[in-house]
């Protein structure tokens, strides 16, 4: 292990517990928002995370978060902080013994800033797309989402909003996955100690 790989070690396990901290002075999510979980999915992930918030619009790697140096693509990150409440559509936990019913599956919805345009949208369609879901800022799941269904939902939003007539909105397009919809997305990173320790409690 690598100076950089021991680093990031401590940054998660420093982000799970300020997110622990937080919640015990009365805040949800008080590390939301933040740079560090896309270090810490290019991390898991074997990506390089860029040190800049977000490229120029000319540049390649604009809507990027990190590089694959195995793929040679750039790619992009959304996450996801699992709430308590969330934990029953996580796991698909039964909702209702008597009908074997189970909670629907969870939700991960992702903002795709400056996609407002079908020539935005066109350069995401040249980079990979990761979901990110962390419960108390801990990564427990990773899913890669298809690019083909990403760049049909952002034209469908550009589509709406030219409709609309808004076309100065940059950051109301969002790509919606909900894990229930496993054709659309495989799982590349799966926290299989800490599924085992919470799927039944």
């Amino acid at each position: 292990m690598n100076d950089s790989d021991e680093i990031i070690k401590q940054i998660s396990h420093h982000a799970h517990m300020l997110a622990v901290l937080g919640k015990k002075i009365g805040y949800e999510n008080i590390t939301d928002k933040t740079k560090w979980r896309e270090v810490i999915m290019a991390g898991i992930l074997g990506h390089i995370a860029f040190k800049k918030m977000s490229a120029g619009k000319k540049s390649d790697k604009y809507g990027s978060d990190a590089y694959d140096p195995i793929q040679d693509l750039n790619a992009e990150y959304k996450s996801k902080a699992v709430k308590e409440s969330e934990l029953n559509n996580l796991f698909q936990r039964i909702k209702n013994k008597k009908t074997n019913s189970c909670y629907t599956p969870i939700v991960i919805s992702g903002v795709y800033n400056g996609a407002y345009n079908y020539e935005i949208v066109n350069k995401y369609s040249k980079h990979d797309h990761y979901f990110g879901v962390f419960y108390e800022e801990m990564c427990v799941l990773i899913i890669k989402v298809k690019t083909d269904y990403v760049i049909e939902t952002l034209q469908k939003g550009v589509a709406k909003m030219l409709a609309k007539k808004n076309k100065t909105t940059t950051n109301g397009n969002s790509v919606v996955v909900s894990l229930g919809n496993t054709q659309i997305y495989e799982v590349v990173y799966r926290n299989e100690e800490w599924f085992k320790n919470n799927v039944s409690i």
